[in-house]
Order: structure tokens, then C-alpha cells, then sequence
């Protein structure tokens, strides 16, 4: 390096410093200043709550279960909703959803009254939950069994899983039905052995069984197998339950008739 070059050099160096030790505080006043002035008087970052009560909460009976349905909260505190959970009272049985505004809840026992609730949630968790509503699941009717013999008088069993305050019907119908039988005993499927062939089952409120009464019309039909004795031969029929009022079909919904004639 030359002389001159290193005397300029060292010339112009204590003076660079110079101007920065002068300058720099000004340069960090008006930084600051310029940060400050772009924030408003006054303000504060948004702060973040649980979201309101979700309202317009309805919930509707079905076989074992409530299809609920509601509307979001009027706040949501600040952040998206991030899902909704729906509870029954009774076993505290639930159902969830990651926005969607309804949900079934299962696994509840039918003909008993339960209380629904349902709650919003965000990043800071649930929120107050909705008012309550009420609802009733249906009893459900049924026959006791698939199969039923008689020999007398034939009145078949009908059951209702709960009792009701509400008065419940249901239909029913006969049709043939299965044909069979042993080495020296017959049935015939045929419904026009019997009547009626068509009727309904009402439970008063508070009923919980009831019955179906047929009168055999034809005590030994015609039809059986070779070798069956006519005297052994005998009538037989499908009884089916349909259409429920204020209740739901159960388990067994229909049931094959037999009758042996008294034997």
C-alpha cells in the first residue's frame, strides 16, 4: 500500500467514526419514532375468548338415538370455531363435529326423556353450552319371538318396549308364510285360513302389551305332502307389524303363525 493511500486512509477514518458517534442516536430517535407513530393511540392487540352458546338447538328422535341440529354462536371470541360437541344427560353420551352444525347421538335408551346440550370451541377451548332441550325417544313394538304355535284360541303377543303417555298404534298383515313340518305333521302357508287379514294393534297410554286375535277359518287345509294324514294337516301364516304411531318398529317386527288343531 502507499504512503498517501495509508495517510488518506487514516485520515478519513477518525472521521467515519466521528459522524456515526454524532449520527447514530438521531437515526435510532427517528426509527423509534417511526414505529410508534404507525401503531394508533390507544390500541391493543385483539383478545382472544371461548366462543358464545350455539342457539336455535333442536333434536329429534330416532331408533336408539336424537338427530340434533343448531346454529352457530353469534361470537365466535376472536377465532375460528374449531368444532361442536353435543351431550345427552343420562350416561352423558355424545357426539362431535369439526364445523358442521349436526350431529346423531347414539346409544341412548328408547322411551326415555333425555336433555341435549351443545357447545362451540376454539383455540381456547369450549365455550358456555346452549340452552337445553328436551327430547323423548319412541318405544319400539314388537313380537316376542319369530315363532308362535297355538292350539286353541289365537291371540299372538305384541309388546311395547316402554310405556307411553301417548296413545300408540301400529299395523299389521297376514300373509301365507313358510310351509313345513315332520314325517306325520304339516303346516301350509295360507293366510286365507285365518282372519282378519289385516288390522291394528292400539296400546292405551301407559299399555304395554296387547294382542292379536285370528280365528282359524280352515282347520285342515288342503295341499300337505303325500303320506300326511288330512287330519294333520294344518294351517299356518306371517303376521307382520307396519306403520307405528308414536313409536318405532322393534327388533322383531313379524312372526310365523302355526296352528295344530288342538293336538
Amino acid at each position: 500500500m502507499s504512503p498517501i493511500l495509508d495517510q488518506t486512509d487514516r485520515g478519513f477514518m477518525p472521521v467515519g467514526r466521528n459522524v456515526l458517534r454524532l449520527f447514530a442516536p438521531a437515526l435510532l430517535a427517528v426509527t423509534v419514532l417511526t414505529v410508534v407513530a404507525s401503531v394508533p393511540a390507544g390500541a391493543h392487540a385483539p383478545r382472544i375468548t371461548k366462543p358464545g352458546a350455539p342457539t336455535a338447538v333442536s333434536a329429534t328422535a330416532i331408533s336408539g338415538g336424537a338427530a340434533v341440529s343448531w346454529t352457530a354462536p353469534v361470537s365466535d371470541g376472536g377465532s375460528p370455531i374449531t368444532g361442536y360437541t353435543v351431550t345427552a344427560s343420562h350416561g352423558g353420551q355424545t357426539c362431535t363435529t369439526t364445523g358442521a352444525t349436526m350431529c346423531t347421538v347414539n346409544g341412548l335408551t328408547n322411551g326415555r326423556r333425555y336433555e341435549i346440550k351443545v357447545r362451540a370451541s376454539n383455540i381456547k377451548g369450549e365455550g358456555h353450552a346452549s340452552t337445553r332441550v328436551q327430547v323423548t325417544l319412541l318405544p319400539t313394538v314388537f313380537f316376542l319371538s319369530a315363532g308362535e304355535l297355538f292350539s286353541g284360541t289365537i291371540a299372538v303377543p305384541v309388546t311395547l318396549s316402554q310405556s307411553s303417555s301417548r296413545t300408540v298404534r301400529v299395523d299389521f298383515a297376514t300373509s301365507n308364510g313358510p310351509s313345513g313340518g315332520t314325517y306325520d305333521t304339516y303346516f301350509i302357508g295360507d293366510a286365507a285360513a285365518f282372519s282378519p287379514s289385516s288390522g291394528t294393534v292400539t296400546f292405551a297410554p301407559g299399555q304395554t302389551t296387547a294382542a292379536i286375535s285370528l280365528t282359524v277359518n280352515t282347520p285342515n287345509p288342503g295341499g300337505c305332502p303325500i303320506g300326511i294324514p288330512a287330519s294333520n294337516c294344518f294351517p299356518g301364516l306371517t303376521v307382520t307389524l307396519s306403520s307405528p304411531v308414536n313409536a318405532l318398529l322393534g327388533a322383531v317386527p313379524s312372526t310365523n303363525v302355526g296352528y295344530d288343531g288342538g293336538r
